[in-house]
């Protein structure tokens, strides 16, 4: 029985997704003295590294899109209940979208720290956040709508 390298491809990659989005994609981006995970795949699968790193790419953006809807979703609702402003809610939508670039631009700057530096820069970032909400009068459980993989509360 033979598999064709597409399903191949889609089979390791849905595998993956359901292992951990955050981890998976930072794992797939990230070169280490081993080789990063989408070498890996090529490799064992026989696959063009580029196929592989186009299914991570494509796989990791239909999910931020996909946060980005839910979390759309739920402010609306917060509006509706009046839990949150119109203006409120977008503002923490615009901060989703600004934390999401940041992610990405200080993904290699945080692999070069110690663990205690980053749990430094993450204790301040958090604490700027909150200082952020404060600021415009958000109540800081909407804050869990920042953090990425946290997008399916339906709590609110």
């Amino acid at each position: 029985m033979k598999i064709k390298k597409p399903l191949l491809i889609a089979g390791a990659a849905a595998t993956i997704g359901a292992a951990g989005l955050v981890g998976t994609t930072f794992a797939a981006t990230n070169s280490t003295s081993s080789g990063s995970l989408v070498d890996k795949i090529a490799q064992k699968f026989n696959l063009n590294k580029s196929d592989v790193q186009a299914v991570f790419d494509q796989n990791k953006a239909d999910h931020m899109a996909q946060h980005q809807a839910d979390v759309k979703a739920q402010l609306d609702q917060a509006v509706k209940d009046g839990k949150l402003t119109q203006d409120q809610a977008n503002k923490i939508l615009d901060k989703l979208k600004e934390l999401q670039s940041q992610r990405e631009a200080d993904h290699q700057t945080m692999q070069d720290k110690t663990p205690e530096e980053r749990k430094a820069a993450m204790d301040a970032k958090k604490a700027e956040l909150e200082q952020w909400a404060k600021d415009n009068g958000i109540p800081t459980d909407f804050l869990k709508y920042l953090h990425p993989g946290h997008g399916h509360h339906k709590d609110m």
